[in-house]
């Protein structure tokens, strides 16, 4: 029991003496290095501190130069990448716009053909119904210029003279009285209707230069043509109503 309390105090002892060795030279150490720390050493030194200062800003500077730069370098490249999309999104709808260009441009020359051909068909049935409104209202006018016809009482006596020919030639003659009989009843209406018809006709959206041509009697101007005829630039034009178009100048030489 005895024994195992001195070797405790005796290992206690010598713990001590290894601490105070220790704390010895850790003084030791720091009297070191305080050793040197004198006022002319510090005098001495502060070129060196000036300078490793200057170092340190001048170090720090040229890091935060770099930095902004490669930060300014990123926002450069996120703007780039930005603009590149918005100009690839500009170059899609540009083709697109184009394209839709394109598409409209192409339907509206279909629809102007579609166009000018009802526009054309419209100008040749208009020509076409005014002259022959025309035609039928020259002709009837022929038979007016005759001047008025027999009276009743004439007629009556033109039927009992009739009835006293024989019966072959008599039945001709009938036939011929009951005809002209139908075309006096017929003829008056008939004019105004032809009137009337030429009037309608005008309601027609022709065309500026089919309104100014002017409806001509079947070869009176050209033989074995039916013309209708109008102004040009280099004198008069004729336009063929059967063949809806108009006459060449070589042809147009034999006008009357």
């Amino acid at each position: 029991m005895a024994t195992g309390s001195q070797d405790d105090l005796d290992r206690r002892i010598k713990e001590l003496e290894r601490e105070t060795r220790e704390e010895q030279l850790r003084q030791l150490k720091v009297n070191a290095k305080l050793r040197w720390v004198t006022p002319t050493t510090l005098v001495a030194l502060l070129p060196l501190f000036a300078g490793f200062s200057l170092w340190v800003l001048a170090e720090t500077k040229q890091y935060s130069e770099a930095y902004q730069a490669l930060k300014d370098k990123v926002a450069l490249e996120r703007d780039k990448e930005t603009l590149q999309k918005q100009k690839d999104s500009l170059n899609l709808e540009i083709g697109t716009l184009l394209q839709l260009k394109a598409h409209y441009a192409e339907q509206a020359k279909q629809l102007r053909q579609e166009v000018e051909a009802k526009q054309d068909i419209m100008d040749k049935t208009y020509l076409r119904a005014v002259f022959l409104g025309s035609a039928a209202v020259y002709a009837l006018d022929h038979v007016k210029s005759l001047g008025p016809g027999p009276d009743q009482t004439k007629l009556d006596a033109i039927m009992m003279d009739i009835k006293t020919l024989p019966a072959e030639p008599a039945a001709r003659l009938q036939d011929l009285f009951s005809r002209y009989r139908l075309m006096s009843t017929i003829i008056v209406p008939a004019r105004e209707s032809a009137s009337s018809f030429r009037q309608a006709v005008n309601l027609i959206p022709a065309s500026d230069w089919a309104k100014r041509l002017r409806p001509m009697p079947a070869g009176s101007i050209l033989p074995g043509r039916s013309v209708m005829f109008g102004d040009g630039p280099d004198g008069d034009r004729y336009y063929d109503i059967t063949e809806g178009r108009f006459l060449t100048n070589d042809e147009a030489k034999a006008a009357r």
